[in-house]
């Protein structure tokens, strides 16, 4: 099957209503909840009354740009907001003195926010990812692992976060994107690869092949479309799932993007790409090529 998953529900009662909108009338049929957000209870319940289709639901950890549910920490500034990059993680995950201090505040926060999010989840199939691809960090996904096994919980899938060639072929037919997403290829690529090596056995049916990232925040109508063509033709012959990931949502009530507070993400909400991508989950011929998945 292919999964049109449509990550951040939750960060805005505006951008959950326009992500239920493309669940109803698109091809979306993933899409994971922000444990973090102030918004989360308003949004689920949006979830429970407005959405007509079944979706499935994946926990969207994150460490990097929203505020802790843990409080103030080493992990934050002064009013509990994350402010350790991405490459700072990496880095301290290889310094002795600090992966035990920060790895402990890791495991105390995304306990807390997995708790937050089981009320809505069936403790059964557990699906995880995050936001900025923050799981994937080797030292990151051993705690997350953990964690699902001292809570008891049952695994059902986590995002491999590692883009398969083939969803690309024919690249000179897909459309803009930035360059710098062909460096957060190589290096998810390279985590997927030790992450699969590490927990080889204990994912074994949890996982997909992936697609996203090289188009990430530029997956237009006809790059969704050439993707799903070529996951139609290598699905004949290998029968694997696939998960795309999209942000099918832009907002633009001010207040909620002020509420925003990590910079960057503030400017990628408002985007006009944001427009795009949901054009592209509505669009007729990807709908099609999706359900076809499904037969």
């Amino acid at each position: 099957m292919i999964e049109i998953h449509a990550d951040d529900f939750g960060i805005s009662p505006d951008a959950s209503e326009q992500i239920i909108d493309c669940i109803n009338k698109g091809c979306v049929n993933g899409t994971s909840i922000m444990p973090n957000s102030p918004y989360l209870a308003e949004c689920m319940k949006l979830l429970k009354t407005e959405c007509k289709k079944e979706v499935y639901l994946s926990v969207h950890f994150d460490l990097i740009t929203g505020k802790a549910v843990t409080g103030r920490s080493i992990l934050t500034d002064r009013e509990g907001f994350f402010n350790i990059s991405y490459l700072r993680y990496i880095l301290i995950c290889f310094l002795p003195f600090f992966r035990k201090k920060y790895l402990d505040a890791v495991r105390k926060e995304l306990s807390s926010q997995l708790d937050i999010c089981l009320p809505y989840l069936d403790r059964e199939h557990i699906r995880i990812d995050s936001h900025r691809h923050v799981h994937m960090i080797p030292a990151v996904f051993s705690v997350i692992m953990d964690l699902i096994r001292e809570k008891g919980l049952k695994l059902s899938y986590i995002r491999i976060t590692k883009d398969v060639p083939y969803a690309y072929r024919g690249i000179g037919h897909f459309s803009y994107f930035r360059p710098v997403n062909i460096i957060k290829c190589l290096l998810l690529y390279a985590f997927g690869n030790i992450n699969l090596i590490r927990f080889g056995k204990s994912l074994e049916g949890k996982t997909a092949d992936f697609a996203g990232i090289l188009f990430s925040g530029s997956l237009t109508e006809n790059n969704l479309y050439c993707i799903l063509k070529n996951a139609e033709h290598h699905r004949n012959s290998q029968g694997r799932g696939l998960e795309v990931m999209i942000h099918p949502y832009r907002i633009t009530e001010r207040n909620e993007i002020n509420a925003i507070h990590d910079i960057e993400d503030r400017g990628y909400v408002a985007s006009d790409m944001r427009r795009m991508e949901q054009e592209a989950v509505k669009s007729s011929r990807n709908i099609a090529l999706v359900n076809r998945s499904s037969c």
